[in-house]
């Protein structure tokens, strides 16, 4: 028999391939739907992990209590990503910050580190491997973020200064709270990155490069 998370998690799928062609097509119709989306991913994502262990909640939440404060500081300052601001693509804003932007970080964070333990076992190797999935997947993101109204960069596109802000930032976030998190479910993970990887691929090669 088929669990309801199972249900949630097709539904997700849904989401995220249908929303990825009407991103193409209409995106101011659908770009409103984004805080949700994410909220979504989440919630969908914890479903299937180790809830009871109160260890993997706290190091869940201390990820995205450090991307937050990482944002903070980079909207405050310019020092950790480089100068840039956020939009209104991605919900409600304290101190400038949209909070869904912890929980992505919290996502995105906690979905490496467990993929990474498919191919590695030693802490460091997977805290470099997290850290470059993330880059990576940020690195897609930027190329879309100024034109979606996620965020601008006040030279355009964004520079090295924050690629390298975002590996430190999730490199010492999988340093940190890896251990805590080692025995969630790998699958749902790899999925969730998954989806990530096709929603803003398929939005980037057909919307702005055909």
């Amino acid at each position: 028999m088929i669990k309801w998370r199972t249900y949630a998690l097709y539904f997700l799928i849904l989401v995220y391939v249908s929303g990825s062609i009407g991103f193409v097509y209409n995106p101011s119709f659908f770009l409103p739907f984004t805080p949700f989306t994410l909220l979504l991913t989440c919630f969908v994502f914890l479903c299937y992990q180790p809830l009871k262990k109160k260890t993997f909640i706290f190091a869940f939440a201390g990820i995205a209590l450090i991307g937050f404060v990482s944002e903070v500081i980079g909207v405050k300052t310019g020092l950790v990503f480089g100068n840039y601001y956020y939009g209104h693509a991605l919900g409600i804003k304290l101190l400038g910050v949209p909070l869904t932007i912890s929980i992505n970080w919290a996502l995105l964070v906690t979905a490496s580190i467990l993929v990474s333990t498919y191919i590695f076992k030693n802490k460091w190797m997977i805290a470099i491997l997290s850290s470059v999935m993330v880059t990576s997947i940020d690195f897609l993101i930027e190329q879309l973020a100024p034109r979606l109204d996620f965020w601008y960069f006040s030279g355009g596109l964004a520079g090295l200064h924050n690629y390298i802000g975002w590996f430190f930032v999730s490199f010492v976030a999988a340093l940190l709270f890896q251990h805590d998190l080692k025995s969630g479910d790998k699958k749902i993970s790899l999925i969730i990155l998954g989806l990530q990887l096709l929603f803003f691929g398929v939005i980037y090669f057909i919307n702005f490069k055909i």
